[in-house]
């Protein structure tokens, strides 16, 4: 995609120069723009929303400038990737030049490249939707950049306004004359005041004393007490009668808590004893059938048995004594 043209900008060249490097300009003036960020003098990077045909899709993209001749001319280069929606990559030759009117001509030269969904779309489509965004950018560039000219050039011509310095000491004057009056005025309404306080002074030390009420205040005084002491025995009977309820409430908690104990001792004895009965009967009925045992052994067995038993018996008595006749002899 290849793309050429002119723009003629109301003002000077040194400032289109530094609004094109401005990015916050760029912002305001790219449709979709969300954010372009300056990463240094030759540099930038640039967040764009844009819609080609049925696509749509943002694209972060590089941009760096080269062969800088400020404030005439320079390269831009760079790339932007939408993701699925494919990519952008391509460069553009910026010239500037005075129209003699103070505007400044803007000429541009672009090749572009796409790739991905955009480059399925078609390209009459993509020149299209391209010259629509280049004509977008430079109606909005145009606008800010002549707005910040004429404000520039209104700021410029607009003179100082002279300050005069006789009005700020006419109104000094006037203010102390105000204050001179102010003091004189409180001054005379002063006076008659102090004469009205020492007449109602003098008054006051001529006038009779006072009846003493010594008597009557001790008198209160102890009435007082009095009332105080009655009311704080009133108060303490309760409280006596609290700490007694409280006293037998205890000595109640007290025999209860030994009443426990003894039944709990009584019932561990009788628990104690039941056991021992029952492990004296289990040993008795276990020995009861130990003999019984023992008894139908003996019974069951035959007589032959019980006959070659006693021989053997007498037999192996034989041998012993034979054996013993056998040692004290050789003694």
């Amino acid at each position: 995609m290849k793309m050429t043209g002119e723009e003629v900008i109301a003002a000077p060249r040194q400032a289109v120069w530094d609004a094109l490097n401005d990015p916050e300009v760029l912002k305001q003036s790219i449709t979709g723009c969300e954010e372009v960020k300056k990463k240094s003098d030759t540099e930038f990077e640039a967040k764009v929303t844009a819609k080609v045909g049925p696509v749509k899709a943002s694209f972060v993209g590089d941009v760096k400038l080269s062969k800088l001749n400020p404030p005439r001319s320079y390269v831009i280069s760079g790339e932007g990737k939408g993701g699925v929606a494919g990519f952008a990559k391509g460069g553009a030759t910026i010239r500037l030049s005075d129209t003699g009117d103070a505007a400044t001509k803007l000429s541009y030269d672009v090749e572009a490249q796409v790739g991905g969904k955009l480059a399925q779309i078609g390209s009459r489509l993509i020149d299209s939707t391209a010259k629509k965004m280049a004509a977008d950018f430079f109606k909005k560039f145009n606008k800010i950049v002549s707005q910040n000219a004429e404000s520039t050039v209104m700021t410029e011509k607009t003179p100082a306004k002279k300050t005069s310095a006789k009005k700020p000491a006419a109104k000094a004057a006037k203010t102390a004359a105000k204050s001179t009056a102010a003091k004189s005025t409180a001054k005379a309404a002063a006076k008659p005041a102090a004469k009205a306080a020492k007449a109602t002074a003098k008054a006051a030390t001529k006038s009779k004393p006072a009846v003493k009420a010594k008597p009557a205040a001790k008198a209160s005084s102890k009435t007082a007490a009095k009332t105080s002491a009655a009311k704080t025995r009133t108060a303490a009977k309760p409280v006596a009668g609290a700490r007694k309820s409280a006293a037998s409430a205890a000595g109640v908690v007290e025999t209860a808590a030994a009443k426990v104990a003894s039944d709990s001792a009584n019932i561990a004895k009788t628990a104690t004893s039941e056991a021992a009965s029952a492990v004296n009967s289990a040993a008795s009925e276990a020995n009861r059938q130990a003999d019984e045992v023992k008894s139908s052994a003996s019974d069951n067995i035959p007589p032959q048995v019980k006959s070659m038993s006693r021989m053997w018996t007498w037999v192996m008595l034989a041998a012993a004594a034979g054996l013993v006749l056998l040692w004290a002899t050789g003694k």
